[in-house]
């Protein structure tokens, strides 16, 4: 059976084969467990799209894929990159493609996803930070790409849930370097915090601008954090930022995967993207033995199929469930997580890890918190009469 794998950013070979290595062993396995009736065969496409590269590089890679005869397809990743491409994988293309962007706009009929962040939820989780921090002001930082302004629509609505006041939105183009300008501006705001919401690079420019200004805010970012280890400084050049992330030292579920990975291949990736690729290969087996007939339309339906498979990824108790109208398969609120970056640790790549700890997991939290309104001793219900017309008793009766 033939499993397309469509890399959209190129990335060192070491990241490279942890991707490989996570897949192999979740395909491995299934087929030990007599879950799938025959080998997987992996064929990989990487190129170099959007925001370096071209989106046309990224849909010939899929063509070529699809020209292999694969089943299925992992991949690609980037937002911009699957809005580029997924009008051709729904009009014309037809083979059941599994991305973990963060969009909203991807999800149809062929198109599938294990979110690694998510553009519309990942602002409610750092708002929620914000908040249980006591933050009252943000100074918004974004990058003008699909990613960055999709993140800050449902961030204004997400601060004024939690009741953070926004101070200045400042858009960058985020393959400039010197920010030293727009940090001036997000400065003189006045903030408790920065919010950075985007791919990832801009935080180091940010950090390089704040060295020497002795200003010391509070510090968010979106799910570019986990792009932190394919930059050239590593998680150190984010250091101070909390960030969303999907590696969870509690989930057992991910803590079996590493020990398997470890005994099998001689090292141990205690990262994000180790169980992220693990969970996508789990989740394409299990579609892949529930397809009648072997082929893209029968594992379409078979992905449909898939049902309550414990998540290797994110915090404790996560699942995935797919359904005939259901393309995200996340089933916990916390799929996404806050970490920040360690100083004592050395990471160097994704063959190690995490590199950092984790500090906040989404707290759910009362109108009076989120508002700052004190709380008020338990009052009684207004009791309101029912119709004496049946003869039963009054409402309030009844329900006591």
């Amino acid at each position: 059976m033939k499993v397309g794998v469509l890399q959209d950013f190129l990335m060192p070979q070491a990241s490279q084969q942890v991707m490989l290595d996570a897949l192999r062993l979740a395909f491995d396995e299934s087929y030990a467990d007599g879950e799938i009736d025959r080998p997987v065969e992996l064929v990989l496409r990487a190129v170099d799209g959007l925001p370096r590269g071209t989106s046309f590089d990224v849909l010939n890679a899929w063509k070529e894929l699809e020209a292999e005869g694969v089943l299925v397809i992992f991949g690609p990743w980037a937002s911009d990159n699957v809005l580029a491409i997924r009008n051709y994988v729904e009009d014309v293309g037809h083979i059941p493609t599994l991305s973990m962007s963060g969009t909203d706009r991807w999800y149809g009929e062929w198109c599938f996803c294990i979110n690694n962040g998510s553009l519309p939820e990942e602002p409610y989780l750092l708002s929620n930070y914000l908040g249980v921090r006591g933050v009252e002001s943000v100074a918004v930082v974004y990058d003008k790409c699909v990613p960055g302004e999709e993140y800050t629509r449902f961030f204004r609505d997400a601060c004024a849930f939690d009741g953070v006041k926004i101070a200045i939105e400042e858009p960058i183009n985020m393959l400039d370097t010197d920010l030293s300008p727009a940090l001036a501006r997000l400065q003189a705001s006045g903030a408790d915090a920065i919010a950075y919401l985007g791919w990832g690079l801009t935080a180091t420019h940010l950090n390089t601008a704040l060295d020497g200004t002795g200003w010391n805010p509070v510090k968010v970012m979106s799910s570019g954090f986990m792009a932190a280890p394919f930059l050239p400084g590593g998680l150190k050049s984010i250091a101070g930022w909390v960030g969303v992330d999907q590696y969870d030292e509690d989930n057992v579920v991910g803590q079996d995967f590493l020990d398997r990975f470890e005994a099998r291949f001689g090292y141990r990736p205690a990262n994000f993207f180790s169980v992220l690729c693990y969970d996508f290969g789990v989740v394409i087996a299990r579609g892949l033995s529930k397809a009648t007939p072997l082929s893209p339309d029968g594992v379409k339906e078979g992905l449909e199929k898939v049902k309550m498979v414990p998540a290797a990824t994110g915090g404790p108790g996560g699942v995935f469930s797919f359904g005939p109208h259901a393309r995200r398969a996340w089933l916990t609120p916390h799929f996404i997580v806050l970490r920040e970056p360690d100083p004592a640790a050395e990471v160097a790549d994704l063959t190690s890890g995490p590199g950092s700890v984790l500090r906040h997991r989404y707290t759910a939290r009362s109108r009076s918190e989120r508002l700052g309104i004190a709380a008020h001793p338990a009052t009684e219900p207004t009791q309101r009469p029912s119709p004496p017309s049946d003869g039963a008793p009054p409402v309030t009766e009844r329900l006591q």
